[in-house]
């Protein structure tokens, strides 16, 4: 189990709940994590029903390629012994600055609402900061439900009017390319 990082200590939590109180600390991702965490991505997402169906080998095959482009910027929630969650993220230069980009924020759905994701964005913007000078996070949500826009919005993100995200199906675009 992940043992809390120094440089992280002051990113801790103590928040109430009608059912229980939770103590949340960040620290960075261990190899040994990614078998609990692949589950918590697997049950972060499939419950919202947002057209996505992941499985154990999938979440981790994401979770290990993005730790393996920036595993500085790969934090890890945890309550006690159990992580409830993570976020990820990678550096890209950016024409104003460095950005961070292709990122992942997800908690356990039976630990949400109690600080791990507050915790989680504040220790990536620190460190993408202060060790890299980062400017922005570019990064997607969805719209089936308000939750988690509406929260993204009210920590100060923004939509991008002029920017859609747009998807291909690689063999379709090849097809009406030739």
């Amino acid at each position: 189990m992940m043992k809390p990082n120094p440089a992280l200590s002051t990113l801790s939590s103590r928040k109430l709940d009608s059912k229980n109180i939770m103590n949340i600390t960040i620290g960075h991702v261990k190899d040994s994590d990614f078998d609990q965490l692949s589950q918590i991505y697997c049950d972060a997402y499939n419950s919202l029903n947002i057209g996505e169906q992941w499985d154990h080998a999938s979440a981790q095959k994401l979770l290990r390629h993005l730790h393996k482009a920036q595993p500085d910027l790969f934090f890890v929630a945890s309550c006690g012994e159990k992580i409830v969650g993570a976020i990820t993220a990678i550096i890209k230069p950016w024409w104003d600055g460095n950005h961070l980009t292709d990122g992942e924020l997800f908690v356990d759905p039976k630990s949400q609402s109690k600080g791990a994701g507050r915790l989680l964005i504040k220790a990536l913007f620190a460190k993408a900061f202060d060790v890299y000078n980062a400017v922005s996070w570019d990064t997607f949500t969805h719209r089936v439900h308000e939750h988690p826009l509406s929260w993204y919005k009210k920590l100060g993100f923004k939509e991008i009017e002029q920017w859609v995200m747009i998807e291909g199906d690689v063999k379709k675009v090849l097809r009406n390319l030739k």
